[in-house]
Parts: C-alpha cells; structure tokens; sequence
C-alpha cells in the first residue's frame, strides 16, 4: 500500500480508500450537522422527493435524509466507504442508493434532484473540476432545487490540505444557474469555514 504521504492526489479514489482503511477520517463524525437539521426543520425540503448527498462517506447524512422519506442518492469516489454506507442502508431498510464516481460529472445518475448536499467536498477538488461540478450539478438540479455546501475558507498560509473558497468564489462559479440565498461564516477548529445555501434558478 501506499503511503500517505507520499500520494496526497485527492483526486485519487486511491487516497480516499486508504484514509478510510486507516481509518484517517477526522470528517466522518457521524453527526448530522445542525445546519442540515435547521434546514428540513425550517419546511424549505418537502419529501418524498430526491436528494444527492456529494462526496457522501459512510452515509450518516444520506441515512438522516432517507429516514425523512428522501429518495436518496450518494456519490463518492472511496468504494470502502461507499461500502459501509450501503450496509448502513440496508440493515435500515432505507431508500438511499451509493454510487461511486466524480461529483463532477454527475451524467451518469438516473435522477433530477430538488435537493443536493455536499459536506466538505467540493472544497477537495481542483479549479477546473469545480467548475465541471458547478456545471453538472445545474444539469441535476431541478428548477427551484436547493443545494447546502459546507468548505473551507481560503487560507494562504496552510501547507497541505484543500485551499479551500476565497470570499466570492462560490457565488461566481455557481452564477447564472444558481443565487445565493446566504452564507454563513464559522470556524473549524481554528480555520475558517462557511456554509452558503444556493437555488437552482
């Protein structure tokens, strides 16, 4: 196996896989958010309806939305998680489905959307794949549909990790398909974060 260190290509489905049977997951808490509990509390997600939980892990989020009465579809590149998400599914008797392949180019799911998340993932990507994201997710976004996205601020003074958003990106790379309806800064830790809300135009 590879060392970490030494293959630090996010890209990889590889990378993914390791941090996963090392069990190096520090994002997989197994807590759903308070942002993700506000929203389906606040009445703006009416299931039954379809969900896309991107860069979806062990599927603790998909799980949550599925118990709603989500239709739900997860997609990550780490076939160990993907795994472990469906074992999840299945003992629950959920309707979530796992897929492994790129956020950035969702063409091969069978589905329109009116919800989509993405939990820490786009911020992992290149610049030239988030835009291939924003794109494809337009395509698989219903008209009116809404997608919560949590990531890292930018910092330039971080040696390795995702570079995470400088202060205008998310709303530029999403225009004109979608409009920001907030965004909503915190920490990690010491890093700083957001959450944005976006709607399909």
């Amino acid at each position: 196996m590879t060392d970490l260190a030494t293959n630090n290509d996010r890209g990889s489905p590889a990378w993914w896989n390791q941090r996963y049977q090392m069990a190096e997951t520090p994002w997989d808490t197994g807590i759903v958010p308070p942002e993700v509990h506000e929203l389906v509390d606040s009445g703006a997600l009416r299931p039954p309806c379809v969900a896309l939980d991107l860069g979806c892990g062990t599927g603790t989020n998909s799980a949550f939305l599925a118990r709603l009465g989500f239709s739900v579809y997860g997609v990550d590149l780490a076939v160990t998680a993907l795994q472990r998400a469906r074992t999840k599914a299945r003992t629950a008797g959920l309707p979530a489905f796992f897929c492994a392949g790129n956020v950035a180019d969702l063409g091969f799911l069978p589905v329109q959307a009116t919800f989509a998340l993405d939990i820490g993932c786009l911020h992992s990507l290149s610049p030239d794949n988030r835009a291939r994201y924003a794109a494809s997710l337009a395509r698989r976004l219903e008209s009116g549909g809404l997608y919560l996205m949590y990531g890292f601020d930018q910092d330039t003074e971080l040696d390795s990790g995702p570079a995470g958003f400088d202060a205008d990106e998310i709303a530029q790379r999403f225009a004109p398909h979608f409009e920001m309806l907030w965004r909503r800064p915190s920490l990690q830790g010491e890093r700083p974060v957001a959450w944005y809300l976006l709607r399909r135009s």
